[in-house]
């Protein structure tokens, strides 16, 4: 065989090298697309969950870390929610019932002034160091965040944004691990119309709103704007979104969100019980293992 032979095979072999390789990595693309598609399909099928979950959420420019017990009936949706302290004592409570009572949250603070409060979802007291609010479970939140960029995107242009990597081990639970990435994610102006606020822009573009406060310093809360203002929103939810996806269920056990800062925010699920059935009890101030008694 001549030198000039041999170049040649070593350049076609060089290239089904590549063929092969980049047929792999498309191949992995639509494996993980489909998988976090299935993903979504079961958190819309689901009837209740109750799960413990750590969230870390950046605020004010810092990390904070909380961890709480929830319990959802997700149609109609109703929910009770208790904070877990870092001593693993009881934190305050919340019971939520989507269009009743006001639409009000009951809050048991479990400390002074040692009285119940009712108050909006989206109120100060509640929404101070958390990024979404009792009217939806992380699941719920992430599931529509998920659905609103997969039509923006187009479903035949997922696998050049959904990425499937090796498989992890979750408090010991087998998981997929699949990332979504949106190379374009960047600020853009927003004109508020009449009648908007944070957080209606927030739901409607399916973006956060504890985001878009923090990024335009001249509005000091979820209300702060009116007609005509000139605001910043990101034209995706997030620049970067690693799923950790129980093998078994195909529900996220770990969610770490990054914007062009870093990380934004990372919900770690544990504890996870799928459609259990509540009783009217556990969605009640007569439940004698809540603590709604002031």
């Amino acid at each position: 065989m001549t030198k000039t032979n041999i170049i040649l095979l070593s350049k076609v072999n060089l290239l089904a090298t590549l063929l092969l390789l980049l047929t792999q990595v498309f191949a992995v693309g639509q494996e993980g697309s489909k998988i976090l598609i299935e993903s979504i399909e079961e958190i819309q099928s689901l009837k209740s969950l109750q799960f413990v979950m750590v969230s870390t959420e950046r605020i004010e420019g810092k990390l904070q870390r909380s961890k709480s017990l929830t319990k959802t009936e997700m149609n109609p949706y109703r929910s009770y929610l208790m904070g877990i302290l870092g001593d693993g004592t009881r934190g305050p409570e919340l019971l939520y019932a989507k269009g009743k009572n006001n639409n009000e949250v009951l809050v048991s603070p479990n400390k002074f002034p040692f009285f119940n409060i009712k108050t909006k979802p989206n109120s100060w007291i509640l929404r101070k160091g958390h990024h979404y609010t009792v009217e939806e479970n992380i699941y719920t939140f992430i599931s529509k965040v998920m659905v609103n960029e997969f039509k923006k995107l187009g479903r035949e242009n997922l696998d050049q944004y959904v990425s499937m990597q090796d498989d992890v081990l979750f408090n010991k639970i087998n998981c997929y691990q699949i990332t979504t990435n949106w190379k374009q994610f960047e600020w853009i102006p927003y004109k508020v119309k009449s009648g908007e606020t944070l957080t209606s822009i927030s739901q409607s573009k399916r973006i956060c709103d504890t985001q878009v406060l923090f990024k335009n310093d001249d509005v000091a809360n979820y209300d702060d704007v009116e007609t005509g203002d000139d605001i910043l929103i990101p034209n995706h939810y997030a620049k970067q979104v690693i799923f950790y996806l129980e093998k078994t269920t195909l529900l996220p056990l770990y969610i770490k969100i990054l914007d062009e800062q870093g990380v934004f925010a990372i919900y770690e699920i544990s504890e996870l019980i799928i459609n259990p059935d509540f009783k009217e009890l556990d969605f009640s101030t007569e439940n004698d293992d809540y603590n709604f008694k002031y």
